[in-house]
């Protein structure tokens, strides 16, 4: 699947491949690198997070939301 490019994911401009790159901090700062750790808490399957985390799935603004309020609920600097 071919990603999305000039659709900003945030009011600041976020693209997609920083939103990979957020998910992916958020990855490895909050559940020890593990993709099913991370799924669990997003409620999403550990193939979807793959494809994410990958570029094989575009990461859209609603993932990058939900990423942002579960660290910092969880006192994760991701950004």
């Amino acid at each position: 699947m071919a990603e999305q490019t000039g659709h900003a994911l945030d009011a600041q401009g976020m693209t997609a491949q920083q939103g990979r790159e957020l998910l992916s901090r958020l990855r490895e700062r909050g559940f020890d690198g593990d993709d099913a750790r991370l799924a669990q808490a997003l409620g999403r399957p550990v193939e979807e997070v793959q494809a994410w985390l990958d570029g094989s799935t575009p990461v859209d603004d609603d993932l990058v939301m939900k990423a942002r309020g579960l660290a910092q609920e969880r006192g994760i600097e991701i950004e």
